[in-house]
């Protein structure tokens, strides 16, 4: 009876882990058709070594070995060297396959002093050919190592002369110094993400549930991200987010280790040498070693990938996102000692019961958000002709203001009643104030690529501009802040030839 347990028990790990690994693969795109044909191959391979008899009576483990077991090898190392192999790999898997010879040359060597005559002899030579050959791929895995770093600083050096080039390219701008409060919106790249995940908050996009269909929903879709340079006249150069870097677009499987990898896609964050966010601040004229402060909304990494090029900056955020939050170390190195955590002890400001006011002058208001991520903040700024609220993640598209008919994929339980309490607080704060105008991270409408770029083109939106976007939004949201018609998203999917869908708006 036990026995029959344990092998139940194995049998279940088995099929959970390859599970796990069939929605890996899933997410790198493999073909439906070859994940069905592999895994099929996989549990005959389980159930076989487990109970032989069930694949007939002339079954033994050594044929399922042979005819289930070789094939499924082969099959999950290739389908790994396909779609999850990167070059800093190479070391580990030498290793790897140096120890696998070594243990069988062990084991062979052991096999062969308890078996008398020619076939102990054979295989007392089969030992120790196996021993050479593990001791030339462990010599192979530390040559590598060499190797592997000299191929990833030439690719570092490649990508710095593209960039190079970009600062150096015809139309930089000069800095403007007349003690007006500047506002530029600086796009990063873009972030490829499932359309359900973007606006499926409402349809099962929730919890658990909705991250698991993250990983193996390909209707996907590109949204933009966005970066916000303060030029304030008082307080010096300000950030509001930092976008993503250059690392994670352009090589991105070197920048996250093995985990995150599996996790991830590939093309994940697309971004031309021009959007690197060093670039835009040369072009609007300024240097990123001036930035003196970022308002960090939430630690997620299409936020906080910049901050390895402003290592001189004090990085602002809410405490319960540094411990709780989901955050990718290796972009806080640099300014993990340089962090200053609000104690929201401003008192109430508007609809939220707490409130920072950073510099104590009222000009930039930090508030509480959680929902997105655990200390979630927005970032009220006041201009010479009125305020803006950064919103992070709290809300991507300025459809997303209508929060009973549009959501994006919330955490679910607690996380997203909060998340929706600081939705009604912000909309409660923009009816309140028809000076306010929201400016969001992901906004992929008409709202951030028309009226916000036109306001903010030179950083001083003035009142028309202001009052242009406060226009716009009464033409997409009723008073009651539901949609007006032609203005709820829908999935288009992708033309022939193409790998993503689009939106459209109807």
């Amino acid at each position: 009876m036990l026995k029959l347990l344990g092998k139940i028990g194995l049998l279940v790990s088995a099929l959970a882990a390859g599970a796990v690994w069939l929605v890996i693969l899933r997410l790198k795109s493999v073909p439906v058709p070859l994940l069905v044909a592999y895994g099929l191959v996989l549990g005959v391979f389980v159930a076989g070594m487990l109970w032989p008899g069930v694949l007939g009576r002339l079954s033994t483990r050594r044929r399922v070995a042979a005819y289930a077991g070789i094939p499924a090898g082969l099959g999950t190392l290739g389908l790994y060297l396909a779609v999850v192999y990167y070059v800093t790999d190479l070391p580990v898997l030498l290793a790897l396959a140096a120890v696998a010879c070594l243990a069988w040359a062990a084991a062979a060597l052991l096999r062969g002093r308890r078996t008398p005559g020619g076939q102990g002899a054979r295989r007392t030579r089969r030992a120790f050919l196996l021993g050479g050959a593990g001791l030339v791929l462990g010599v192979a895995s530390g040559l590598s190592v060499g190797q592997v770093e000299r191929r990833r600083r030439e690719l570092l050096a490649g990508r710095e002369r593209r960039r190079q080039a970009a600062v150096r390219a015809a139309g930089a701008r000069k800095r403007v110094a007349d003690g007006a409060v500047r506002v530029f919106p600086i796009h990063t790249g873009d972030t490829i993400v499932t359309y359900g995940q973007f606006y499926g908050g409402l349809d099962g996009w929730e919890g658990l549930n909705g991250y698991v269909r993250t990983l193996v929903d390909k209707a996907q879709i590109a949204v933009p991200v966005h970066a916000y340079l303060i030029d304030h006249p008082r307080h010096g150069l300000l950030l509001v987010d930092t976008g993503v870097n250059s690392e994670q677009a352009w090589d991105h499987d070197g920048y996250y280790g093995m985990t995150s990898r599996l996790l991830t896609e590939r093309d994940e964050y697309l971004m031309t040498p021009e959007q690197d966010l060093r670039v835009r601040l040369a072009r609007l004229g300024y240097d990123p070693e001036e930035i003196t402060t970022v308002f960090l909304t939430h630690v997620h990494d299409d936020h906080a990938g910049g901050l390895r090029h402003l290592p001189r900056a004090t990085v602002v955020m809410d405490r319960r996102d540094w411990e709780h939050g989901v955050l990718y170390p290796y972009s806080f190195d640099r300014v993990k000692d340089n962090l200053s955590f609000p104690a929201f002890d401003s008192g109430a400001f508007g609809a939220f019961p707490a409130s920072q006011d950073h510099f104590g002058d009222g000009s930039v208001i930090l508030l509480p958000t959680p929902g997105h991520s655990p200390g979630h903040m927005c970032v009220l700024l006041r201009l010479d002709t009125g305020s803006v609220l950064f919103m992070g993640d709290t809300l991507y598209t300025l459809p997303h203001l209508a929060v009973d008919q549009v959501r994006q994929m919330t955490i679910g339980g607690a996380d997203t009643v909060r998340q929706i309490e600081a939705a009604r607080r912000i909309q409660e704060l923009l009816a309140s104030d028809p000076g306010v105008v929201p400016l969001f991270a992901h906004d992929n409408t008409r709202y951030q690529s028309e009226l916000v770029a036109s306001a903010f083109a030179d950083g001083t939106p003035g009142e028309e501009g202001l009052r242009a976007m406060r226009a716009h939004m009464d033409t997409v949201l009723t008073s009651g802040w539901r949609l007006r018609p032609g203005h709820a998203p829908h999935f288009v999917p992708p033309a022939a030839g193409t790998a993503r869908g689009r939106v459209e708006f109807r």
